[in-house]
């Protein structure tokens, strides 16, 4: 995005990259614009990125069908948005993030551009392009 102010990638997605995944328990609505990661214990499953997570997207949307006995949700595969930083960590542009706990990031030990990168700091967020 530009402005005749300054330029910004925060709030870049791209449909054909967001794809339902079965969600964790525990998932809710304010979940919404963080990280998350493959979780193993069922067939296409999320869960809020742990602690070092690779991070897989950012959960766009979450459906609570309790009534089908099941939690989905959209996950943005590609994506070029907001993730929050887990208070107390330190992440800076150039970094690549990883999971820091419920969907929250902290920089990764060595960045690994082709993972994701920041590109921006917005106060508690991290602007995280991931291609």
């Amino acid at each position: 995005m530009y402005s005749h102010q300054n330029v910004t990638l925060r709030g870049f997605h791209w449909e054909v990259s967001s794809l339902t995944f079965n969600l964790a328990t525990g998932i809710t609505q304010a979940h919404i614009g963080r990280a998350v990661s493959l979780d193993t214990s069922g067939a296409n499953k999320a869960k809020l990125a742990a602690d070092g997570d690779i991070i897989i997207g950012r959960l766009a949307s979450v459906e609570d069908r309790t009534v089908e006995g099941s939690l989905i949700g959209a996950v943005e595969l590609q994506f070029a948005n907001t993730l929050p930083i887990k208070a107390g960590q330190v992440v800076a542009i150039g970094d690549t993030v990883v999971g820091a706990g419920a969907g929250e990031v902290k920089a990764a030990a060595t960045a690994d551009h082709s993972k994701n990168f920041v590109v921006e700091i917005i106060g508690t967020n991290a602007v995280v392009v991931k291609v």
